[in-house]
C-alpha cells in the first residue's frame, strides 16, 4: 500500500521534485560539502607552510582556542568578548528603532509613507565601503559633525573612536544600525499595512487608546513578523566583519585596531587564514565551528522560547 502511494506522488509531482535538483545541486556544492571540509579541516594543523601536508590533530586547535595564552587564541577569546557586547545593543537598539519609525509612518497617507520608507532604506542600498567612510568623517575626532557635537555636552571629547575601548563598539553599532533600519522598517511596515482594519475599528469602538491598540492588537499580531527580523539580527550581527574592517584596518595586522578593541571573530578568522602561521587555517576553521555553534545554540534557543509562548 506504501509502496503504491508513493509511486502515486512520484507520478503525481515528480516534475516538481525535478525543479528542485538546481537548488540542492549548488546547495550541496557551495554550502554541505565547504562546510562539512571546514568541520574536517579544524581537526588539522593546516596551514600556508604546510604546503600539502595535513596532519590530524584532534581537538588541539579548539584547546588552544579556548585555553591557550597565545596571542591567537587571546585574540580569538576578546572577539568573542566584543561580539557579545555588539549583539547585546545593536539587535534590540536596531529592532526598537525599526519599529517605532514603522509605527509612525504607517499613520502617514499613502504618498508619504512611500516617501518615507523609500528615504529610510538608502542606507541598505549603500556599499559597505561608503557607509563606514561617511561615518568615519562623522566620527572623526574635533572635525566630525556628530563628534564634535557630542564632544560639546561632554561624550567622547579628544577620543578617537574607532581607536578607543567601549567608543570603538558603539561606533560599530551606530554604523551597524543606520543601515539596517532600512531593512528590517521595510519588513515591519509590511506586516502592519497587511493587520486588518476591522481590529481597530473594533478596538475603537470600545474606547481603546492608541497605546492599546499598539500594545494588544498591533505587537501580538506583528510578532512572526519581529521574531523573523530579530532572528535575522542576531545571526547578521554575530557574522559582522566588512564594517569594522574597514574602520580598523589598513592591513590584515591592525584589523581590529589597537589593543583589538574592534576584533571581532570572522575578522580574527580571516587574519588567520592569511597569517600563514602554524595550524593558522586549521584554526581559522575551528573559530568558524564555534562560532557556528554560537549562532546555532541562540537561534535554537529563540525557536524554543518562542514555541513555548505559542
Amino acid at each position: 500500500m506504501k509502496e503504491k502511494v508513493f509511486r502515486k506522488g512520484i507520478k503525481k509531482y515528480g516534475v516538481n521534485y525535478l525543479g528542485l535538483i538546481p537548488y540542492f545541486s549548488l546547495f550541496i556544492i557551495f554550502i554541505l560539502v565547504p562546510m562539512i571540509q571546514g568541520i574536517s579541516l579544524s581537526f588539522t594543523d593546516w596551514s600556508m607552510r604546510s604546503r600539502g601536508a595535513v596532519n590530524f590533530v584532534g581537538f588541539n586547535n579548539y584547546q588552544f582556542l579556548l585555553l591557550s595564552s597565545g596571542v591567537s587564541a587571546q585574540n580569538f577569546r576578546t572577539a568573542i568578548i566584543n561580539i557579545v557586547l555588539y549583539v547585546l545593543f545593536t539587535v534590540p537598539i536596531g529592532l526598537s528603532i525599526a519599529l517605532g519609525l514603522s509605527l509612525l509612518i504607517n499613520q502617514f497617507s499613502n504618498r508619504f509613507y512611500t516617501f518615507f520608507r523609500g528615504a529610510f532604506f538608502i542606507p541598505t542600498a549603500l556599499p559597505l565601503f561608503l557607509a563606514a567612510g561617511i561615518w568615519m568623517w562623522y566620527m572623526s575626532t574635533d572635525v566630525g559633525l556628530i563628534a564634535s557635537s557630542l564632544a560639546k555636552i561632554g561624550i567622547g571629547q579628544g577620543v578617537v573612536w574607532r581607536n578607543t575601548p567601549g567608543y570603538a563598539i558603539a561606533l560599530c553599532v551606530i554604523v551597524d544600525v543606520w543601515r539596517a533600519v532600512g531593512f528590517n522598517l521595510v519588513i515591519l511596515s509590511a506586516g502592519i499595512r497587511n493587520i486588518s482594519r476591522d481590529y481597530y475599528e473594533a478596538a475603537d469602538i470600545d474606547g481603546a487608546s492608541a497605546f492599546q491598540m499598539m500594545r494588544f492588537i498591533t505587537i501580538p499580531l506583528l510578532e512572526p513578523i519581529i521574531f523573523l527580523v530579530t532572528v535575522n539580527g542576531f545571526i547578521s550581527a554575530l557574522q559582522v566583519y566588512d564594517v569594522p574592517w574597514i574602520l580598523s584596518a589598513t592591513d590584515i595586522h591592525t584589523a581590529g585596531g589597537p589593543n583589538q578593541v574592534m576584533l571581532f571573530p570572522v575578522m580574527q578568522m580571516v587574519r588567520n587564514i592569511f597569517s600563514g602561521g602554524p595550524s593558522a587555517l586549521g584554526r581559522a576553521c575551528a573559530e568558524g565551528v564555534l562560532l557556528m555553534l554560537i549562532i546555532m545554540s541562540i537561534t535554537y534557543f529563540q525557536f524554543r522560547i518562542r514555541r513555548k509562548k505559542t
